[in-house]
């Protein structure tokens, strides 16, 4: 069984003048510090300058700071919620004016695509009637050009016949 050595068991290396004052003094032990809550005092707490105050009854004292710590907290859970509030109706702010913004797209999107789609069918009326005016005026210059062509065969037929001028 091995055994662990404490600071008392094993003194940290002496130089050669400490051999004198050690004697005088007892080897310093370390004591584990007793754990606290924070609520309560321990027994026997060294303050800043290192000396122990002797323990302190809970009395009105640590009642009040108790008291006074949880209505601090209530008001920090109060403003938090408070906080929490204004959050929620900022966010809901904005998704009423995104929702707002979105429905104003989606209408003027509508509206374009309706603007669009009309303009396409004006286009295609126009397209058809072009079509059917260049194919009418194709029929009548062929039409012309065939009475041309036999008027022009008539009139040489009517000065041929008519004798010599």
């Amino acid at each position: 069984m091995t055994t662990q050595k404490t600071p008392v068991d094993d003194p940290e290396p002496q130089e050669a003048g400490d051999d004198a004052t050690r004697a005088d003094k007892p080897p310093e032990t370390t004591a584990p510090k007793p754990q606290s809550n924070g609520v309560h005092s321990t027994d026997s707490e060294p303050d800043e300058e290192g000396s122990s105050q002797p323990p302190q009854q809970e009395g009105p004292a640590d009642e009040t700071d108790t008291t006074e710590r949880l209505e601090a907290m209530a008001r920090e859970r109060d403003n938090l919620r408070a906080e929490v509030t204004e959050l929620r109706k900022s966010l809901e702010e904005i998704q009423s004016k995104h929702k707002e913004e979105v429905h104003d797209l989606q209408d003027k999107l509508e509206e374009s695509q309706s603007s669009k789609d009309h303009a396409e069918t004006q286009y295609r009326t126009l397209l058809g009637k072009v079509n059917t005016i260049r194919a009418q005026l194709g029929e009548r210059l062929k039409a012309d050009a065939v009475r041309i062509s036999q008027g022009v065969q008539v009139r040489f037929f009517q000065i041929d016949t008519d004798g010599p001028l």
